[in-house]
């Protein structure tokens, strides 16, 4: 049996929803023991407010979803399975009059983790020495990113061997000409490190093993939430080392993507295949057979880009036919005429 008060939780936020421009709401999990319902803080993008709502039981995600459904415009779901209940595959069979989007947390943390580094280093981290606490999807993934952005990452995992199994695994597919990831052991020669990002499931055990990489330069992010013991950020804040917790919303717009209205006008207007003055036009990425007019959008073309070759490209100017000729100047005209 639901209890009350999460019924009247549910009312409450629907109350602040009802108040807004655009309403919406965010169910997510996680992959730590946690409460089975918790109230996350609200949060606000694209002229659309949002309640968030944390769900680790099946009886209350079906509960919150009919709650819901059609008194807001949207209802966000984590996708990511991180417990023993798939709150996508419940949501689908349930929610029938808001619109139903797919989020994944694991992506927006990610996004928000390398924008606050950018952020921080004025979007230049050429040569920036960073170490990443973890050896997990997103310490993995954060790790990738910044050495694409030429920065020099080291791995610190819980040993040697863990930390060189995935730094070789990553080093396998960075491009060609990218610096390698390193193990942690390679930055001992290294005096201070510009940034230590933490992404652990739970709190750090060798924390004395970075303390001699810090100074009032460094920047400490907790990207795993309580990575560091209460005693490691007082002595950051006494020596006036800047250490931040990482705030998720800094990339919440990427979430919303997909609804957003330059997304949205792309499916609809520019990606896909049609008929203009009885000539077959692709454009988008889409690709045509031969013959096929490839343009720069399929509503309202402005730019012909050639004649698809039926194997991905466009051909030659020598290799066009009369017909193609042609076709050309028929959407060329079509061009014109509508300008």
């Amino acid at each position: 049996m639901i209890k009350l008060e999460i019924i009247e939780q549910f009312q409450q936020e629907l109350d602040y929803l009802n108040n807004q421009k655009h309403s919406s709401i965010m169910i997510s999990t996680t992959a730590k023991h946690a409460l089975s319902f918790r109230v996350l803080p609200r949060r606000s993008i694209l002229n659309t407010a949002m309640s968030c709502f944390m769900i680790n039981d099946a009886k209350l995600l079906k509960k919150a979803l009919l709650f819901f459904d059609g008194l807001v415009d949207y209802i966000y779901i984590d996708i990511e399975q991180k417990q023993d209940l798939n709150l996508f595959e419940i949501a689908r069979s349930i929610v029938k009059k808001s619109n139903l989007t797919t989020v994944k947390p694991n992506d927006n943390t990610l996004e928000s983790c390398d924008m606050l580094i950018r952020n921080h280093l004025k979007d230049d981290l050429l040569n920036k020495d960073i170490a990443v606490v973890g050896t997990g999807n997103l310490a993995s993934k954060l790790a990738t990113r910044l050495t694409e952005r030429q920065a020099n990452v080291y791995i610190m995992g819980r040993t040697n061997e863990k930390e060189k199994t995935v730094t070789e695994a990553l080093n396998l597919f960075l491009p060609k000409h990218t610096s390698e990831v390193k193990p942690f052991e390679e930055i001992q020669s290294k005096k201070k490190v510009d940034i230590i990002v933490s992404f652990l499931s739970g709190q750090m055990s060798k924390e004395d093993r970075l303390l001699s990489l810090i100074d009032e330069d460094t920047f400490v992010i907790d990207g795993g939430i309580n990575n560091f013991s209460s005693s490691f950020i007082q002595r950051m804040l006494s020596a006036n080392v800047k250490v931040t917790r990482l705030d998720t919303r800094i990339a919440l717009p990427y979430q919303m993507l997909l609804e957003h209205d330059y997304t949205q006008s792309f499916f609809n207007e520019v990606f896909g295949h049609a008929t203009i003055n009885d000539v077959l036009v692709a454009a988008g990425g889409y690709i045509g057979g031969e013959g096929t007019v490839v343009v720069d959008n399929l509503k309202q073309p402005n730019q012909v880009i050639g004649i698809a070759d039926g194997s991905g490209g466009v051909k030659a100017n020598e290799q066009l036919s009369e017909a193609d000729r042609n076709s050309i100047r028929k959407i060329e005209k079509a061009i014109s005429t509508s300008s």
